[in-house]
C-alpha cells in the first residue's frame, strides 16, 4: 500500500475502496474482480485508486489486514485463560470469536474464495498461533516445542470449525457453534480432571 498520506481524508478513501472490494466479493470471485470495479463501486477513479494502492492485491492484503487484527483480538480475549497446562472448565461467555466471526460474516466471506484461500487460512492460522503463544507461554509451564505443538493443534481445530460454519453458510446459530466448541475443549479438561 501507497501512505501518501495518512490524514483523515486518505484514510477515510482507503476505508471506501476497501468497502467496495467486500461489497464486490459478494458476488464475484476475487479473480474476476478489476481495478475498475473497483473504483467504479467506489465512485472514485484510478488515479485515486493508485494514490493509495500498488494494485487490486495490496487493497485485498489492506482488508484481510483489517479484519485479522480485529479477530486475533477477539482470539486473545476468547482462550487467554485456556492454556494447556489450564484445568479450568471453558466458560460459554468468554468465548467471543464466534461471536465475531459471525457479526463479520459478510466481509469473511472472502475464505469462500477459492483463488485466495489459501493465503488467507495461512494469515489467520499463524496470527492465532502466535497469539496463544504469546498468552500462554508465561502462563503454562510446558516445554516450548510441546507449546507449540498443542497450539498448533488447537489452532488447526478452531479453524477448521470457523472454515466449516463458513462454507455451511453459517446454517447454525453463533450461540451452538461456542456451546459445541466448550463442550468438546471441556470434555477433554473433565476426562484429566477425573
Amino acid at each position: 500500500m501507497q501512505h501518501g498520506s495518512d490524514s483523515r481524508s486518505a484514510h477515510r478513501t482507503r476505508n471506501l475502496f476497501k468497502n467496495a472490494l467486500l461489497r464486490l466479493l459478494e458476488t464475484e470471485s476475487f479473480a474476476y474482480i478489476s481495478v475498475k470495479d473497483i473504483v467504479e463501486t467506489a465512485e472514485f477513479n484510478r488515479t485515486t485508486f493508485y494514490n493509495h494502492y500498488v494494485d487490486k492485491f495490496a487493497l485485498l492484503d489492506d482488508v484481510t489486514q483489517d479484519l485479522l487484527d480485529e479477530f486475533g483480538a477477539a482470539f486473545q480475549t476468547s482462550f487467554q485463560k485456556y492454556h494447556p497446562k489450564s484445568k479450568i472448565l471453558m466458560d460459554k461467555k468468554d468465548i467471543i470469536i464466534f461471536d465475531f466471526v459471525y457479526r463479520n460474516r459478510y466481509s469473511l466471506s472472502i475464505f469462500k474464495q477459492t483463488d485466495i484461500l489459501p493465503m488467507i487460512s495461512q494469515k489467520y492460522s499463524q496470527t492465532m498461533q502466535d497469539k496463544l503463544m504469546d498468552i500462554w507461554s508465561p502462563q503454562a509451564d510446558t516445554a516450548e516445542n510441546r507449546l507449540q505443538t498443542y497450539t498448533k493443534i488447537f489452532t488447526y481445530g478452531l479453524m477448521g470449525t470457523i472454515s466449516g460454519w463458513i462454507s455451511e453458510d453459517f446454517s447454525t446459530s453463533p450461540e451452538t457453534v461456542t456451546q459445541d466448541f466448550v463442550d468438546f475443549y471441556n470434555f477433554k479438561i473433565e476426562n484429566i480432571n477425573k
